[in-house]
């Protein structure tokens, strides 16, 4: 009965550690169980058979869109980027195939693409790799880009695109299907090998214009002559744009104009606030365009030729 006991309990032990993703697949776990007694008053040891066993692979991943907020995308744009997070949450080394995935039809964005990141976090085609499977050793992760390019005609409001990854140790993605990988198995956790996530994109039918003009101050440009600048500012399409704000250097080889800097034809008498180094910065605040409303500002100020 004591035996029996024994070898329940050390079942239970080496069951746990046998689905637990903590433990790495392949590690061999080896137990052997001892015994005393006494007999006419003598001290008897003993010691069962050494029970070896391999922990096997749980195949198990996750990823997550990393964007918490739409992205807001305009038409006819190029590279627009979505940001996600693959992890390997399985107990070993694992290779996934990458799909972009999306619950759109195929017309919403164009040039699908997936990218690793350098490990800054910001995509830069430069810097990033395309890709289309990736390894991940246990408990790592990598930062992946679904990359694509906005139509001309876009018509849609929202669109939802990601990136679908699938381990491709065990055939198929029914959860708790194996395959002997010779000393220990990879099964398929309940995730079934496969695991995808979507980000969204939302389109923006709304951008702002800048037009900039010089006058001189004399026929010719030369020593003395002074420069006056406009720019307008112009939102075009409909809805709003935030925290608006223009900045314009002031050219090398001249010098601004003290008190010159009018914004729609009112003086910004403090050139503290606005002249920031060697640049000119004003402030617009948000700027709505509707069948009501088309907002526009003019920017003026002065430099002379030094």
């Amino acid at each position: 009965m004591h035996r029996l006991s024994l070898f329940f309990a050390l079942f239970i032990v080496w069951k746990g550690l046998l689905w637990g993703k903590g433990v790495a697949a392949g590690t061999t776990i080896t137990n052997t169980a001892k015994l005393s007694y006494k007999m006419n008053g003598s001290l008897i040891l003993t010691q069962s058979n050494s029970n070896t066993i391999t922990v096997d692979q749980v195949i198990s991943l996750n990823m997550v869109c990393q964007n918490t907020t739409p992205v807001y995308v305009q038409k006819g744009e190029t590279q627009r980027v979505l940001t996600l997070m693959l992890s390997n949450t399985g107990n070993g080394k694992d290779h996934y195939n990458l799909t972009t995935d999306t619950n759109s039809s195929a017309t919403d964005v164009s040039n699908r693409q997936i990218w690793l990141d350098d490990g800054d976090g910001i995509f830069n085609a430069a810097s990033d790799t395309q890709i289309g499977d990736i390894n991940l050793t246990a408990d790592s992760n990598a930062t992946l880009f679904f990359v694509s390019d906005i139509p001309a005609n876009a018509s849609w409001s929202d669109t939802h695109h990601g990136i679908r990854a699938e381990s491709d140790i065990v055939s198929g993605t029914t959860p708790g299907s194996a395959v002997n990988l010779g000393s220990y198995y990879a099964v398929n956790g309940t995730d079934g090998g496969v695991e995808s996530a979507l980000c969204t994109y939302h389109l923006v039918d709304v951008s702002l214009q800048l037009d900039k003009n010089a006058t001189l101050s004399s026929p010719h440009l030369y020593i003395g002559t002074t420069i006056h600048y406009t720019i307008r500012a112009s939102v075009i399409g409909t809805g709003t744009l935030k925290d608006v704000s223009v900045t314009d250097a002031i050219p090398a080889g001249t010098t601004y104009v003290a008190n010159s800097l009018k914004l729609d034809g009112t003086l910004l008498n403090n050139d503290a606030l606005y002249v920031v180094g060697n640049s000119v910065v004003v402030y617009l605040g948000d700027m709505t365009q509707s069948t009501s409303v088309h907002p526009e500002h003019l920017l003026e100020f002065d430099v002379v030729v030094r």
